[in-house]
């Protein structure tokens, strides 16, 4: 069986597919990974075969004018319009990216006859390729507690936009709304209810659950974590996304958090590993109690921690769950929303807003996930539950499945 998996140029959507990706070629499968030339030299680190295709759109001048970042454009402007206003971006982002993409996709399917395509969720590519090819299409969540449907008009709409129909158009092929099969690596608590979830998704009619195995990249074990510590470890880390979608602000705020936990008798990590040298500048000087982590994989970093404190991202979110890990979500991105609301639906995290937030506030909620019991007990289950799905050996079988039904 020849697997094609495809990815939009970020680490944050390559990263959850390389476990099957890797299943898959243990089993004795063919595997490609394609994607843009920024990502490349990323797939290659995996140790998967990768295939450049296309070309890079330029993010960077969107995120600089802040096309991303969850802003109001006035100031009586409604929460749902700001919302709008950035899925609305975020959607033309990925429909340029499948644009600069799809012909060479195309092109190497046509090539290569790969018997099944995975992508992730925003990489519409994967989608057009499939359909232009003939052979079944498998969407790989992240997840996400609710499924951001960017291709669709508004947050619960069926309704897709012609930007996203015109992709499929181009090939004479007729759009495809769902794909034949999603794998989908939430377990139940952390999956929204079918009434609240994004149309369609609420109707999926094939499901493949998958346990979430965290890869977090290639890395080293530092010799200092091999040593159990003397004081509870709070690991805090906000992610470069976060800094790029809103800019120097964000350092300023993720500084004052991190002095309000280093308030409490704890040792404090704050990853640093990918910042740039005007993040880590403006961090200043540390409380005593602070280690700034260069880069380690943040499953192995959290193997030796007792809470973490982050924006609510899917991969850093779901990588604490399934290590066991007491999380506080401080977010306004809408993913992060929704990410931490399920969370703290099952007793295993606490939401703090990033607008107006009191970093007393922050202080006292992570002296609870450290000694309140409670907390690290749901969060035990929530492991526990992850651990029960199928791993991504078993779902092999299940690709191979919608291989043999055409």
């Amino acid at each position: 069986m020849r697997l094609l998996f495809t990815t939009y140029a970020e680490r944050a959507h390559l990263l959850p597919m390389v476990p099957l990706a890797w299943s898959c070629l243990t089993a004795g499968h063919e595997v490609r990974v394609a994607t843009t030339p920024a990502l490349i030299e990323t797939v290659e680190r995996t140790g998967l075969p990768a295939v450049s295709v296309g070309h890079d759109i330029d993010v960077e001048t969107r995120l600089a004018r802040g096309d991303l970042a969850p802003r109001n454009a006035r100031a009586d402007d409604p929460a749902d319009a700001v919302q709008a206003r950035v899925l609305e971006n975020m959607a033309q982002l990925m429909f340029d990216h499948c644009t600069a993409m799809s012909g060479d996709l195309v092109a190497y399917g046509r090539q290569w006859k790969p018997d099944l395509v995975v992508f992730d969720p925003v990489t519409y590519a994967g989608s057009v390729a499939a359909e232009v090819l003939g052979v079944p299409s498998v969407g790989h969540l992240y997840g996400m507690a609710r499924l951001l449907r960017l291709e669709l008009r508004g947050l619960t709409s069926a309704e897709p936009l012609p930007g996203y129909l015109e992709l499929f158009h181009r090939f004479g092929v007729e759009a495809r709304i769902d794909p034949t099969a999603w794998v989908d690596p939430r377990p139940e608590s952390l999956r929204w209810s079918e009434e609240d979830a994004v149309l369609p998704a609420a109707s999926i009619k094939q499901r493949i659950p998958m346990r979430y195995i965290p890869y977090n990249g290639p890395g080293a074990v530092p010799g200092w974590l091999r040593t159990p510590s003397e004081k509870p470890r709070v690991c805090i880390t906000w992610g470069t996304t976060q800094q790029r979608k809103m800019g120097v602000s964000v350092i300023d705020f993720f500084r004052e958090v991190v002095h309000a936990v280093a308030e409490l008798d704890v040792e404090v990590l704050v990853t640093v590993g990918a910042a740039t040298p005007e993040y880590v500048a403006r961090l200043g000087t540390l409380p005593a109690n602070v280690r700034p982590v260069g880069w380690v994989p943040l499953n192995m970093l959290l193997a030796g921690c007792d809470a973490i404190v982050h924006t609510g991202g899917t991969g850093t979110m779901m990588t604490a769950a399934a290590c066991g890990v007491p999380q506080l979500g401080i977010t306004r991105i809408l993913e992060g929303v929704y990410n931490t609301d399920q969370l703290v639906s099952t007793g295993a995290g606490i939401k703090l807003s990033e607008e107006g937030c009191d970093f007393g506030a922050v202080r006292d909620a992570v002296s609870a996930l450290v000694h309140e019991p409670a907390y690290r007990a749901a969060a035990t289950r929530l492991k526990a539950e992850m651990e029960a799905q199928p791993t991504p050996n078993d779902v092999v079988g299940s690709l191979a499945d919608l291989v043999a039904k055409g």
